[in-house]
């Protein structure tokens, strides 16, 4: 009697239990039939309709079910042994069809139904402590102790079973479904073995398994009556994974659990994605980021009050990630309404999920209360919270051996009768493989969140043909490694199983060995645990922690927020996330195979038309909220909660070998936006080119940090609002990124026949450099605020280098025009073994004239950049620049030679004379000034105020060059001709390749017929491959991305010169110059001139002196001494060049036009010459010149467009000029000429042999066009319509001369007097230009061909010389004016070294008299013409 009353008590609580789950989930069930079902120990219920309502309100999703049907439930009930075996519920076939909600329904139901649910749910939760009340121990009809653990017992030990789950997610015209063949979920023991287990003192352990079993995933195209034509190959077929949860208990009696375990293991993931189904996929990652980050799905603010109690109900609110931070926790910027306001706008996906954790874990607790209630549950489980004063320490893990990605392209294929249906045919083109990949997540209530991410190992390789290269055929032999292109970290083989360390699957875990685990729940512990080593060390290629913590500063530990009252203050959380990210060595190989693959990817994920989930929303400045209190401020000050990302490479290698076959220009319009069908593909027989020349990038490290404040409107509108912010305030406004490379280099290699690279030969040697920047946050609250900067930058770059050969070079430039010029027979292009073994020398093999390298340097390069509201600025510094060219030793003992051919800064002020040859010269100091100084500041257009000018501020130390013959032979370089390295194949291979690609393309659809992505087979027969791939027009290389047609690059060159012309105007005519040049001395030695082992390396002026007084066969030398060179804006005051950003200058100039007249100076130009014996002949003595530069501009009235029209005026007063010259001098001069003239004979041949034998010229069907359009679109209209009598003055012209200029030459005009006269009414440019010269002096030496130790010495003097230009549209009008001229002719002895005239030289000189009449300029004669003949006076340069 006694069994049959514990049986009809335990049948009277699991029941209604029962009943209660069932009828809740599902319509239309009557529970008497149910309730007979049961009491027979079995029920059979079919074709069951889900309560899709209930559903929708239990989960919160933002899907609507479409449908919802239950095939057949079966519930076992074990009634006489339900101490020892399970409840086993079974569903078979279940289906659940979702879609997305509406948009406009959701905003429907904001107003209604919302609301409703809300209010529901609010109601239910407060009934949740009224049943807790309810079931007081004082209840008469509570269960005795042993039924009650029993009761515990049998809910521990139900075992579900599902078998075929069907899913299925339409949107658009995809369409997502789930199938899952079995899932069954059952209790084990400590050795996760099926077994019938309570929950028993000391372990208080409960372990659960759930075995889901051949997984499939499918994602299919539906057109537009929904129906699916083409079924894809399914994302993921059958997999099989494994899920353990372990629960540990406080006490026996506790309702959840203190430690909640979920662990996930696959052993095998393989992903595959089609060409079509790209796009879908990427669709649905879109959807579910925006997801996770709240952007769709989250409850509407007109939901008032009670739609944000239902919010915080819904479970505490964890933080997930860091965006849902924002909505999460207490705001410390303003007023709790905007808080709440926040938090119910943001709610994102991850909140949701923490609401599920108690009922994962708490159904049994649910109903064990439901069953004391004998009444159905309501809602969610509640916030644990509520249950317990600890949140459940949450660990969720995912554990993968192995996964891949497989990519591949597709094309329909129709079958011979013309009604059957087409087939899709897939062909593999990538492979994405990853090991050891572990997601693990560590959670506690609010407080703390943790989420590390890791893969072991990672590669990326290519499998069969892309776009009809096939390239990776089995058929091709080619090794693994040609395949593979991207490799990270290392291989499980050598790690281990440490990515399974401490989860329910590692053996040596303290779970598996009886022992409980503990957890770092500490954010400083948990930094010095978890640091970038030991994350490497466990995985190897990447690892990422985020780590979320909230601390209460009031030290309360965490509160209840869902009772906070509007009128309370919320207590202030301080909230911290940290991302740190690291990935291992990483390998990257970009061959022709490689970039085609990934390219062909990216355009087939461009083809699609979906719209995205949100657009960007403009940004609203909110309303203030009053000011800020003294106590927000302190408390802001004392702490601002930011999101710290750091990002971390090691190792990190890009190879770029050159281009194997070419048909970029059939991706590259596309993946830019140009939609232009391509015309016919031809495709290349592939033969792998070995060696393959590369260039490769090495970085030994890269560290990026990214910080932005966690809630960046409330702050910024709380900072703003302040008239006087501090400078930490401040600083918490800008997102910061922080950029360190140490250790890039870059070199070329080769890629040898067995896959290998040679050593690295440098180019760029190794060097670090570093970049901070800084943006504002929500700029438009800072718009009125012109003081504060919205963005800055900095860049660091110590040291730079760049040395190569020619050679090197070349090969640099055929890689590069490999990529930028597709051929259109996709063949390669073809490289000269010479080249190749001059750029790879083998060790030890000499080579013949070995070929100098160029190296060039540039150290601290300092730059800065600052905006603001109203200027933008810039500023920065380059140290030094240094170029020299080293000449490695030829044979043995010969060291190598290192010739300087550009120093700076170097001091020039005393080079202009060849005295400091003679004189005591300072070592170049290490303390230098900067060679280039410069701060630029230009204004921001503002509607609502005028600004002032731009300002640019330059200072140019002085530059030593040296124009070195090695030059020549460095720019000069040929490779030997000699076999190319395309012939070395086989011969025989590429007729047998031939020959398998006609096999194979038997039959396939030819390439312009078919509408796939895959770019089909060959042409079908021999003799057409034959001649497609030997044809002429297809060796005509192409760009990458097609440029515009001739006539419209000319009209646009045109325009865009016009709209320059206009630009740089408006830039000029407000602008605050100040440009200092110091002197560039220039040296061309007629040989080379090495630097000696004692002199500083890379001091020319050092060099050349050492050789002019030690050397006795010094080269010799010509010296161009530029001048110095000062220009100034009108009224401008010296400033430091470099400025502190931004800067005032004292003077801004507000008018157009008050720039100018701008003051140029010119200072200490000389020539001269160095000849051996220590000589040092002067050319052109040391002068200089003061210009000044005015220009005005009207607008054209007849030009619709509002064109300018410019005065230029010009004037120039120069200091005498004195020329010296002898016959060593023009020797030299000629030599140097001869020498040049050659070299650029030579450069100008080899440039045109060199283009035609790599990259031809276009067909030569264009090319007559635009010679002619260039003479006709560059003359001016008005010139080409005069007649040719008009330059002579003819009466038309006359006439518009002004009479007033009837004299030989007029006074000075001054320059504001000759702008405002010249009106710019119609022409474009009108120029006046002036000069002023009082002395010029021609001294030529030579010796005395009669007398031996005699020089004779030609003197000729011009004074007073005076010209003007005056050009307009009309006229063009030159003047000329010469004060005296004449000729002396001496003759000196050389021991005396005194001059004598020679008064008898006269008598024979073609002039009777030395010294002609001032009156020469002729006023009437045509422009131009008086100069002309003061130019063709004969001289009398010899007896």
């Amino acid at each position: 009697m006694c069994i049959q009353d514990r049986d009809k008590m335990l049948e009277s609580y699991v029941t209604p239990l029962l009943m209660s789950y069932v009828n809740k989930y599902i319509k239309n069930l009557k529970p008497s039939d149910l309730q007979l079902s049961l009491w027979g120990g079995d029920v059979v219920l079919s074709k069951l309709d889900l309560k899709l309502d209930v559903l929708e309100q239990e989960l919160k999703l933002p899907f609507t079910f479409m449908s919802g049907h239950i095939h057949e439930l079966r519930i076992h009930v074990p009634w006489t042994k339900l101490g020892s075996e399970p409840v086993v519920i079974t569903i078979n076939t279940m289906e659940c069809i979702l879609k997305l909600k509406d948009g406009a329904q959701d905003d429907h139901e904001s107003g209604s139904s919302s609301t409703s649910r809300s209010v529901s749910d609010s109601s239910k939760a407060v009934a949740k402590p009224r049943r807790l009340q309810q079931a007081a121990p004082s209840d008469p009809d509570l269960p005795p102790g042993y039924v009650q653990s029993l009761i515990r017992r049998v809910v521990n030990n139900v075992n579900i079973v599902v078998n075929n789950l069907i899913l299925k997610y339409v949107e658009d015209d995809i369409v997502l479904s789930v199938n899952i063949t079995s899932a069954e979920c059952y209790t084990v023991d400590d050795i996760w073995e099926r077994a019938f287990m309570d929950i028993t003192a000391p372990e208080l352990v409960l372990r659960k398994v759930i075995n889901f079993s051949d997984c499939t995933v499918c994602l299919d195209k539906r057109n537009a009556s929904g129906k699916i034509e083409f079924y894809q190959d399914p994302l993921l077929y059958k997999c099989s994974f494994r899920t353990r949860l372990h629960f540990t208990y406080d006490n026996i009696n506790s309702k959840i659990p203190s430690v909640i375990k979920i662990q996930t293991m696959v052993e095998s993931l393989k992903l595959s994605i089609t060409d079509q189904q790209l796009p879908m996929f990427i669709r649905i990652l879109e959807l579910i980021i925006a997801l996770y980050y709240g952007e769709i799905g989250g409850h509407k603010e007109g939901e008032g009050e009670e739609g944000s109690g239902h919010v915080r109900e819904a479970g505490a609110i964890l933080p997930g990630m860091d965006v849902d931070m924002e909505s999460h926790g207490t705001s410390q910027y303003s007023s709790p309404d905007l808080y709440m306001l926040s938090e119910e706008a943001d709610q994102g996906w991850v909140s949701w999920a923490w609401s599920f954790v108690p009922a994962i874990v708490g159904a049994e607790e649910e109903s064990e209360e439901s069953l004391y209630q004998q009444r159905e549950t309501g809602g969610i489980p509640s916030n644990p919270q509520q249950h317990t004063p600890k949140d459940p320490i949450v660990s969720i893990g995912f554990y993968c051996t192995k996964a891949s990605v497989t990519f591949k392209l597709t094309e329909t294929q129709s079958e011979s009768s013309y009604y059957s249906p087409q087939k899709v045919k897939s062909r593999e083109v990538l492979c994405l493989e990853q090991e050891g990949i572990t997601i693990e997540v560590l959670m506690m209530g609010e407080p703390f969140f943790d989420c590390q991410i890791g893969f072991v190992g990672c590669r990326a390789l290519c499998l069969k043909g892309i776009m009809g290269v096939r390239d990776f055929e089995e058929n091709m032999h080619r090794h693994e490694e040609d395949a593979v292109f991207f490799s990270c970290g290392d291989s499980l083989n050598s790690k281990g199983m440490t990515y399974l360390t401490n989860s329910l699957f590692d053996y040596r875990s303290p779970e598996n060995n009886g022992v409980r685990a503990e957890f770092i729940l500490d954010a400083a512990n948990h930094k010095e645990t978890y640091t970038e080593i030991a994350g490497m060390q466990r995985f190897g290629a990447f690892y990422m922690d985020y780590l979320y913590t909230m601390e209460n500063s009031s030290s309360k530990g965490s509160q209840d927020f869902s009772v906070v009252s509007m009128e309370e203050v919320v207590p202030t959380v301080q909230e911290t996330s940290i991302k740190r990210l690291v990935v291992g060595p990483l390998d990257v190989r970009l061959h022709s195979s490689a970039v085609h693959r990934i390219l062909k990817m990216i355009t087939c994920a461009m083809d699609h038309e979906y719209e995205p989930y949100c657009k960007p929303q403009r940004e609203m400045v909110e309303e203030s909220h009053g000011p800020a209190t003294p106590e927000e401020i302190s408390n802001l000050e004392e702490f601002i909660p930011t999101r710290l990302t750091c990002l971390t490479l090691l190792q990190v290698s890009v190879t770029v070998s050159m281009a194997e076959f070419n048909l970029l220009h059939t991706l590259m319009p596309v993946i830019m936006g140009c939609k232009t069908a391509a015309g016919p593909v031809y495709i290349p027989v592939f033969q792998p080119v070995r060696p393959l020349p590369s260039v490769q990038f090495q970085v030994e490290r890269v560290n990026v940090e990214h910080s932005v404040p966690m809630y960046a409107p409330q702050l910024v509108s709380t900072v703003s609002s302040l008239s006087q912010p501090s400078d930490n305030l401040l600083h918490h406004c800008y997102a910061h990124l922080y950029l360190k490379v140490f250790g890039f280099q870059a070199g070329l290699t080769c890629q040898d026949s067995t896959g290998g690279f040679l050593p690295l030969i440098p180019i760029i040697p190794s060097f670090s450099t570093a970049l901070y920047g800084k943006l504002i946050q929500m700029p438009s609250c800072w718009s009125k605020r012109s003081s504060v900067p919205t963005t800055e930058c900095i860049f660091e770059l110590p040291h730079f280098t760049v040395q190569a050969t020619r050679a090197q070079t070349v090969l640099l430039q055929a890689i590069c025009q490999s990529w930028t010029h597709s051929v259109a027979s996709g063949a390669p292009l073809t490289l000269s073994e010479s080249l190749l073994n001059e750029v790879y020398k083998a060790p030890g093999v000499k080579s013949p004239g070995p070929s100098p390298t160029l190296e060039g340097s540039v150290q601290n390069l300092e730059l800065k950049f600052c905006s603001r509201a109203t200027v933008k600025c810039a500023s920065g510094t380059v140290g030094a620049v240094k170029v020299c060219a080293r000449t490695p030793g030829s044979g043995e003992g010969v060291k190598e030679k290192l010739v300087p051919l550009i120093q700076g800064p170097s001091d020039t002020k005393e080079l202009h004379m060849s005295r400091w040859l003679n004189e005591i010269r300072k070592p170049e100091s290490l303390l230098a000034p900067d060679l280039l100084a410069f701060s630029v500041q230009v204004p921001q257009q503002g509607d609502d105020c005028r600004n002032s000018g731009g300002v640019l501020l330059v200072s140019v130390q002085g530059i030593a060059v040296n124009v070195d013959p090695v030059f020549c032979t460095w720019l000069l370089y040929q490779p030997h001709k000699g076999s190319s390295r395309q012939q070395q194949q086989a011969p025989g291979s590429v007729p047998l390749a031939k020959r398998r690609e006609d096999e194979v393309s038997v039959g396939s659809t030819p390439l312009a017929k078919q509408p796939s992505n895959q770019a089909s087979d060959y042409a079908s027969s021999p003799v057409k491959t034959k001649t497609v791939t030997e044809s002429r027009p297809l060796s005509i290389p192409m760009k990458v991305m097609p440029d515009t047609t001739a006539e419209e690059s000319w009209t646009a060159s045109e325009e865009r010169m016009k709209e320059l012309i206009a630009h740089a105007w408006d830039a000029v005519k407000h602008l605050t110059l100040q440009l200092e040049v110091q002197s560039c001395c220039v040296f061309l030695p007629n040989d080379s001139l090495p630097s000696p082992s004692t002199i500083i390396c890379g001091d020319i002026p050092g060099t050349v002196r050492s050789w002019y007084h030690n050397q006795a066969s010094m080269p010799g030398t010509l010296v161009v001494c530029l001048p110095q060179i000062s220009v100034f804006s009108a009224g401008h005051k010296y400033m430091e060049p470099l400025q502190e950003l931004p800067f005032v200058v004292s003077k801004p100039i507000l008018e157009e036009g008050d720039a100018f007249p701008w003051t140029v100076s010119l200072s200490q130009f000389s020539v001269y010459t160095l000849l051996g014996q220590q000589r040092s002949l002067s050319l052109l003595e040391p002068m200089g010149c003061t210009s000044t530069l005015a220009v005005t501009s009207h607008k054209l009235q007849s030009c619709s467009e509002g064109r300018h029209s410019f005065v230029v005026c010009l004037h120039v007063d120069l200091q005498p000029i004195h020329v010296k010259c002898s016959n060593p001098q023009v020797q030299l001069l000629y030599e140097l000429l001869l020498s040049w003239s050659s070299t650029w004979a030579r450069l100008q041949r080899h440039g045109i042999l060199r283009q035609s034998s790599s990259i031809p010229e276009p067909p030569a069907g264009a090319a007559p066009s635009s010679p002619v359009r260039s003479s006709a679109g560059t003359a001016l209209p008005d010139t080409s319509t005069c007649s040719p009598s008009a330059d002579f003055g003819s009466p038309t012209e006359g006439d518009s001369v002004p009479t007033g200029d009837d004299s030989p030459f007029a006074d000075t005009v001054t320059l504001e007097q000759k702008t405002s006269s010249i009106g710019g009414t119609s022409g474009k440019v009108s120029l006046w230009m002036q000069w002023m010269l009082p002395k010029v002096t021609v001294k030529l030496f030579a010796p005395d061909p009669t007398a031996k130790k005699t020089e004779i010495c030609v003197i000729s003097e011009l004074e007073d010389l005076s010209a003007s230009v005056d050009v307009q549209d009309v006229y063009t009008k030159i003047k000329c004016k010469v004060g005296s001229f004449n000729i002396d002719h001496y003759r000196c002895r050389r021991q005396p070294r005194s001059w004598k005239a020679r008064t008898s030289s006269t008598a024979s000189c073609p002039s009777p008299t030395p010294r002609l009449s001032p009156k020469m300029s002729v006023t009437n004669s045509p422009p131009g013409l008086s100069g002309q003949r003061a130019a063709v006076l004969p001289l009398p340069l010899s007896e």
